[in-house]
């Protein structure tokens, strides 16, 4: 039995502890990767992260988007003007606004860098956007396309699409790479979304699995087939990457059961999109300011702790700047105005008049 709403039904806040834990786990996995890369692009030597970051590289994204897929299987059946309204909307409206953002961000990296600043280039670039994503909003453009995607499909056999869609992931992640980042990135994880769309009972079933010898050899494996392809870069072996990021899926699921007594850890990923969008500006805003005061200040012995720190302060840094952004104008950085999503008016309630008793005779004044 496939897993779009046909399981037995679940308590809600259960459900999704571990669920959000795991979208925890991944967008601090993203930010610390990211912190890592634009540390080491400023002049850190901190390589060691290379390796770590490459290990973890089957877990954070399969886990991502497979997680995606679990509660997508109400928009088949949707209408397309609700899905519109309801996810598409907001994916297009803060790609294109977040593109700008990243764009200017960007130059200011890359110019630190010692790199020059290409403008036209850039402007090339971001009118492209649309069919090329960039920056690491190619998971954003994933998102709408797997939802418009999975819901043409939907009377094709869901085996079907899950087989299909496992070829085309096994062959892109052993390096058949398009020429976009997010080309590439769709047709390797697309697999994974239908995983979480078609397979959630199954994934709700491995959730609630008590952790045994099973269990434990699978995310033993996962660990020693990740330190072997990021060592030895066997990234290129036919299926072997495959392999490793089900794993990573597996490892993932479990490891958000635990993870889901952090409060802090599920409230993040409940809340993932403010941070998915803002917290690389703000980790390269960091990584050049601290290379700046690096030509000051010797940064060396520290600088193995800087990417961990950093993820933790651009995620809390993502956050607040959310939080306060949706309290004025500014809101629409992280959320699709009305005249985009096509969403209705809210209804104005209108105070009741004041009831007035009609004057009673007996305390009339006699004339």
């Amino acid at each position: 039995m496939n897993g779009i709403g046909q399981g037995t039904r679940r308590p809600e806040r259960s459900r999704l502890a571990w669920v959000d834990a795991g979208k925890g786990l991944a967008i601090s996995l993203v930010a610390m990767y990211h912190s890592a890369s634009w540390l080491i692009g400023t002049g850190f030597e901190i390589e060691g992260w290379r390796a770590v970051n490459e290990a973890l590289s089957s877990l954070r994204m399969p886990l991502f988007f497979m997680l995606a897929g679990l509660f997508a299987g109400k928009w088949l059946t949707a209408s397309w003007s609700s899905l519109w309204r309801s996810k598409l909307s907001l994916f297009v409206w803060v790609f294109l606004v977040w593109e700008v953002i990243g764009s200017v961000v960007f130059l200011l990296g890359t110019s630190v860098q010692g790199q020059a600043i290409a403008i036209p280039a850039t402007i090339r670039e971001l009118l492209l956007s649309p069919f090329a994503p960039r920056f690491e909003l190619w998971f954003i453009w994933a998102l709408a396309i797997f939802f418009v995607v999975a819901k043409l499909i939907r009377r094709v056999d869901w085996r079907v699409q899950l087989v299909l869609a496992g070829l085309c992931s096994a062959a892109a992640l052993s390096g058949w790479e398009t020429a976009n980042i997010g080309w590439s990135g769709s047709i390797k994880y697309f697999f994974f979304f239908l995983v979480g769309l078609y397979l959630k009972d199954a994934v709700f079933r491995l959730s609630r699995t008590k952790v045994g010898p099973s269990l434990v050899s699978l995310m033993i494996a996962w660990v020693g087939v990740s330190a072997v392809v990021a060592v030895y870069g066997l990234r290129w072996v036919p299926g072997l990457y495959f392999v490793n990021c089900v794993l990573g899926v597996v490892t993932g699921v479990t490891v958000s059961r635990w993870l889901a007594r952090i409060p802090r850890l599920v409230a993040i990923g409940s809340n993932t999109l403010p941070v998915y969008l803002t917290h690389t500006p703000l980790i390269i805003v960091m990584s050049c300011a601290l290379a700046l005061l690096a030509r000051v200040i010797p940064f060396s012995p520290l600088a193995p702790a800087l990417p961990p720190a950093l993820a933790v302060l651009a995620i809390a840094g993502s956050l607040a700047v959310s939080a306060a952004a949706m309290r004025t104008p500014f809101s629409v950085l992280y959320a699709a105005p009305r005249f985009v999503s096509g969403a209705p008016k809210p209804v104005r309630r209108h105070a009741m008049p004041a009831r007035r008793d009609p004057p009673d005779p007996s305390r009339r004044s006699s004339s």
